[in-house]
């Protein structure tokens, strides 16, 4: 049985160039084998002639077969920078997906000084393995999905962190006027894996506003203001460790759900005569 563990690139559709080299797409191929004994012989006895007895025999009850505890995977990992440096302080994890909405499944403790930590959890599904970073300065430029029946991989799983980085924008309300002192929701969409990352900001008098400590990578923006109108960008690619600039955006009405057509019966008429 040949157990897969892939790599996946995580908070982006492309590599994130560092140094004029690109971060490697890595595959860990797992393989377990299953051994299986076989014995084989003669067991031989002497036959009676005798006619069998008349009294039925009470057939064997059966014994319920136990079920199997799910399998404990771990994991040794190894969180570095885009240098390639240990990164002490990120948290592994476990999720069922990589976006930012899935609670883990599993946590190891953080990194040391030397980048490493691991992983540990019973594996009945697919997880995403990545890291975390709890003060947001960073985010993982990659992730692995494991599938169950998967092998311990003897080497860590190298996840490299990559620097937060913040969009801002100047956003223009439909009539024309600056969309000042508006609540502003941002949600970023992974172009492979959906949405991906919230965020809010308050925008200023002049309707300017910064989301800060957000992941790079490239992304379909959607934001909308406190008062309605919202905008949908095209794909953006949003530089680590700087502010990317969306200059000035044009929001859009909201777009109010249409109502269903009432289908239900109308009243019965009243064909009574008086008397």
């Amino acid at each position: 049985m040949i157990s897969l563990l892939f790599q996946k690139m995580a908070g982006q559709g492309r590599y994130i160039p560092s140094s004029g080299r690109f971060f490697p797409f890595l595959m860990i191929l797992g393989t377990s084998l299953l051994c299986l004994g076989f014995s084989s012989g003669c067991s031989c006895e002497k036959k009676d002639s005798s006619p069998p007895p008349t009294t039925a025999s009470k057939p064997a009850e059966k014994t319920p077969a136990k079920k199997e505890a799910p399998a404990l995977f771990h994991a040794p990992v190894k969180v570095v920078n885009r240098e390639g440096d240990p990164l002490p302080g990120i948290v592994p994890i476990a999720t069922r997906s990589a976006n930012a909405f899935d609670s883990p499944l599993a946590e190891g403790r953080p990194t040391g000084p030397d980048g490493l930590s691991g992983i540990r959890l019973s594996l009945t599904e697919k997880i995403a393995i990545r890291a975390w970073d709890p003060s947001l300065f960073f985010f993982p430029n990659n992730f692995y999905d494991v599938l169950p029946g998967s092998g311990n991989p003897q080497k860590p799983l190298v996840i490299t962190m990559v620097e937060a980085a913040a969009v801002e924008a100047e956003l223009i309300l439909p009539d024309g006027r600056p969309a000042a002192h508006e609540n502003t929701g941002l949600m970023m969409f992974h172009p492979v894996h959906g949405p991906w990352w919230p965020a809010d900001g308050e925008s200023n008098e002049k309707g300017e506003v910064i989301f800060r400590k957000v992941p790079p990578g490239s992304f379909i923006l959607r934001l909308k203001v406190a008062s309605g109108p919202t905008l949908e960008t095209g794909e953006q690619f949003i530089a680590p460790g700087e502010h990317t600039h969306l200059g000035r955006l044009q929001l859009m009405p909201e777009q109010k759900p249409v109502s269903a057509p009432d289908t239900s019966p109308a009243d019965p008429e009243d064909n009574t005569t008086a008397s």
